[in-house]
């Protein structure tokens, strides 16, 4: 009990409850549902019905009954039968089994009726000598049930099978009553399965077997055809499978290759044709099928119409007098033609038939289809339908020796079907395992174009990729002299004129460094050769003068200082020219670095120099001739512009790089680095002027060629490292990086 409580208390469980309580609320409220919707369907078609009826008395007062033809057919569920007397002169639809004669019992309200295969409402309406009765059919009620006659509603009203039709008058219990749109009581309905069995019958003929007895199939011909469309579903599943994955992995088809594109289009186009052309050839198949049946079955009906003009070759009329002798005669002509056959006086009722079985169960109407009667056609072939059965009628004139007509002949064909669907299944089992071929083919075919189309392009790519300034391009030979051999053609000309033009551009630089250069050594080598020139000029004006000796040892200095000068510029312009290639190997940086300090300290006592770093043990790849020169370069910018500060002071560390620092620096993520910096406390370098540190020939000295830093910066990235600097009004950093090996 207690834990029956606890269950109840629990939020989620009460909303269960709920739920469960709705369901069976909903499930007891079924039959209030569905029966407003049937009654709300059935007012639909009382209103149809009602206009219907309206435009046939008005078509009765200005014509005859020839204009109520094109009204045959107009409503597939609502149906009219026209007397006039007692005599059935016009009516829809022959499928329901109407009264010859109009029913006494029928008043001019709509209420519920039965025939003999239906239930339903009917209303009649009178115009002078003329009775117009409308009949809306609900429910099948065929005495003869299999897999074609099922006792359902009649669509529009589709709906519960088991509904079973009542005229009980009283609305207790669990009886649902309808009503007309008038508000009169029509019928009620019942939620029960309370049907009477039904008759079993047994035709010994031909023709409606088809539909009273259960279609044999040819199981092993239709599980072949399931498995060949199951592989065929199973390959189209695994593209559309494959297709999608592809997307979902390129994140959107925007991102698919070219290939990848046209294969997703093409492949569903070469499908849909395919399965078009199938479609086609499966619908021209059964088009071929009925134009022969119709052809048969209208060659047949000759033959029966000359066989019984022969037979009733006096006679003047027929009457239902000598129906019993003419369903005999009927029984023996359809042995002979092994087909059923049907006759119809001149007004349109049946006199006789080689299966009157048919019409006693109220399977067939007694009155003919209103298509043969009414129209002008003598022969007419048709299709009709029984239940879920379609078949082919053929209708024609009965006439005696004179060629008076006497009445009408039916002939059905209910094999037309099962043969059709035999031949359409057995051009599917051969068709079908060719174009799961051809489907395979297509495939492959569509991947082979894809693949051959975006090649070159794929071609230009990789080339394009790999190209580089100054290399040679190599020409992509295509054989076609299509589209793609047009741009092929262009590229290969392309890259023959970019060659040409880097080539001209080459010797262009060439031709500008040199000018270039020539203009900087003129520079850099006459401001010492006019210091020496004004020395000597001086030198020769103060011959002979007492001061000459000490004139002279102050003007041989000072040209031997020039004279160095020049030295150091043309080694500087040397070493910038000659740029020798870098030759990394492996190398102890850490060592390499004690020694240059030591040097360092030795050569400049007036600046501190201090290190911070391991003496030893740093294994980098690097030019171990050319790194010292990188360490004076840097280590001499920086002495030399705190020169005359009294605090001046250069710290060098050597230290490794963190992985997290190697992505924010820019340097490979697939290797270890080392970082030696070289910081100042001197002014630093104006901002204005950062960008052009590593330009050579640029300088803020007055003396050098400016090209220090700019070699550097080629010994440090040709060693596959990187040299960069930050500087501000407290000093200056340089940064450089080694590839640890």
């Amino acid at each position: 009990m207690e834990y029956f409580s606890y269950i109840c208390s629990v939020k989620w469980i009460n909303y269960i409850w709920f739920a469960i309580l709705l369901l069976v609320l909903s499930s007891c409220d079924s039959l209030s549902r569905d029966g407003a919707r049937l009654q709300k369907t059935l007012h639909v078609q009382q209103q149809r019905a009602e206009s219907l009826l309206l435009h046939v008395i008005e078509a009765l007062d200005t014509h005859n009954f020839d204009s109520l033809v094109h009204y045959t057919h107009t409503e597939d569920d609502v149906m009219l039968y026209v007397y006039r007397g007692q005599q059935l002169v016009y009516w829809t639809d022959s499928w329901l089994t109407s009264p010859r004669y109009p029913l006494r019992n029928v008043y001019d309200v709509w209420q519920f009726a039965y025939w003999g295969n239906a239930w339903g409402i009917c209303k009649r309406v009178r115009a002078g000598d003329v009775q117009i009765l409308a009949v809306i059919p609900i429910k099948y009620n065929y005495q003869v049930t299999s897999e074609n006659l099922h006792n359902t509603f009649i669509l529009p009203f589709k709906g519960n099978e088991q509904w079973h039709l009542s005229l009980r008058q009283d609305h207790t219990g669990a009886n649902y009553p309808i009503y007309s749109y008038t508000g009169e009581y029509l019928f009620s309905v019942v939620a029960s399965a309370n049907i009477a069995p039904h008759n079993k019958v047994r035709i010994e003929n031909f023709s409606y077997q088809a539909i009273l007895a259960s279609e044999k199939h040819d199981y092993v011909t239709r599980n072949k055809i399931y498995v060949y469309y199951g592989f065929a579903v199973l390959v189209v599943g695994a593209l559309l499978v494959f297709a999608l994955v592809r997307i979902i992995k390129r994140r959107g088809v925007q991102r698919l290759s070219l290939a990848g594109r046209l294969q997703l289009v093409l492949t569903p186009v070469m499908m849909v044709v395919l399965v078009s052309i199938f479609l086609l050839s499966v619908i021209h198949i059964r088009e071929v099928f009925v134009a022969r049946q119709r052809d048969n079955l209208q060659e047949k009906a000759k033959y029966i119409q000359q066989a019984l003009q022969n037979m009733y070759y006096w006679d003047l009329g027929l009457s239902q007098a000598n129906s019993n002798a003419l369903n005999i005669d009927l029984r023996d002509i359809s042995f002979v033609f092994e087909t059923d056959i049907h006759v119809y006086d001149l007004n349109g009722q049946l006199l006789g038939s080689s299966t009157p079985q048919i019409f006693d169960y109220g399977i067939v109407s007694h009155s003919i289809a209103p298509e043969a009667f009414f129209t002008d056609d003598p022969t007419l072939v048709q299709y009709e339908q029984i239940g879920d059965v379609r078949y082919l009628s053929a209708y024609t004139e009965f006439v005696n020796g004179s060629f008076t007509r006497i009445g009408y002949i039916a002939v059905p064909s209910f094999i037309s079907q099962s043969e059709m669907n035999a031949d359409v299944e057995e051009f599917v089992m051969r068709i079908l395992p060719l174009y799961i071929i051809l489907l395979l083919l297509s495939i492959l075919v569509v991947w082979l174009f894809a693949r051959g189309v975006s090649a070159p392009l794929r071609a230009i790519t990789l080339q394009l990729k790999n190209y580089r300034l100054g290399g040679k391009s190599k020409h992509i030979s295509y054989a076609y002299h299509d589209e793609v051999g047009d741009l092929l053609r262009h590229y290969n000309l392309m890259m023959d004129a970019l060659s040409e033009s880097i080539d001209k551009l080459a010797r262009s630089e060439r031709e500008s460094a040199w000018r270039t250069m020539a203009r900087q050594v003129a520079h850099e080598i006459n401001n010492p050769l006019t210091a020496m020139k004004l020395t000597l000029q001086q030198l020769q004006r103060r011959k002979g003068s007492e001061q000459f000796d000490d004139y002279f040892d102050r003007s041989t200095k000072l040209l031997i200082e020039q004279i160095d000068n020049l030295g150091t510029i043309a080694t500087s312009f040397s070493s910038f020219v000659k740029m020798p290639d870098v030759k990394p190997v492996a190398m102890d940086i850490a060592a390499k670095l004690s020694t240059f300090i030591t040097l360092l300290k030795n050569n400049s006592s007036n600046i501190p120099i201090r290190y911070i770093g391991p003496e030893s043990g740093k294994i980098v790849m690097a030019d171990a001739e050319q790194i010292i020169q990188v360490f004076t370069n840097i280590a001499r910018n920086a002495i030399q512009a705190m020169n005359g500060q009294e605090n001046g002071d250069l710290i060098i560390i050597l230290k490794a790089v963190l992985n997290d620092q190697r992505t924010a620096l820019g340097l490979s993520e697939d290797a270890e680095w080392v970082e030696i910096s070289f910081s100042d406390n001197g002014p630093g370098i104006p901002k204005d002027i950062q960008d052009k540190v590593f330009i050579p020939n640029f300088t803020t000295k007055n003396t050098g060629a400016g090209l220090g830093l700019a070699i550097s910066k080629n010994i440090v990235e040709g060693s596959g490292g990187k040299i960069t600097f930050r500087s501000s009004e407290k000093g200056t950093i340089f940064f450089v990086y080694l590839r640890k090996k």
